[in-house]
């Protein structure tokens, strides 16, 4: 595997780091854009629309973890941190486990479950009815989202 760590991003400048980033997720002159605008992000209006009782914006440090090897792929940690040393902790522990071999994850499968909802019926038919059709509603629930 191509080694793609990144020797002392912390000493270079925002123009190299970001030319970094773009090269390493190759990211779009737009993205660049948005990831250097001035108002992190979102403007009030936007804000205004998204929750309830907006009254401004709040802006933090985005900064990025380097070295991070996860399941034999190489990857960029983005971080919202006010505290410089969370970071560079960050980076410094992923290229020490990068020399053996990086992170490994994995994540149980995704169980959903659901509810039939019955009103104004004979409680004993219809669950005798739900039963007979099991099969039916199961494949039609499944049919319309995977995660749901």
């Amino acid at each position: 595997m191509k080694d793609l760590s990144i020797s002392k991003f912390f000493e270079k400048t925002r123009k190299e780091r970001l030319d970094i980033i773009k090269k390493f997720v190759d990211l779009s002159n737009d993205e660049i854009k948005q990831i250097t605008n001035s108002d992190g992000g979102i403007i009030f209006d936007k804000a205004d629309k998204m929750v309830e009782n907006a009254i401004g914006t709040f802006s933090l440090p985005l900064g990025i973890a380097t070295n991070f090897t996860i399941n034999k792929k190489d990857y960029l940690i983005p971080m919202v941190i006010e505290e410089p040393s969370v970071i560079a902790a960050a980076s410094k522990a992923a290229k020490i486990a990068k020399i053996h071999g990086g992170f490994k994850a994995e994540a149980d499968e995704s169980y959903s479950i659901g509810q039939i909802q019955v009103v104004d019926l004979d409680i004993k038919s219809a669950i005798s009815n739900i039963k007979k059709a099991e099969k039916e509603i199961l494949d039609l629930a499944n049919s319309k989202s995977k995660t749901i």
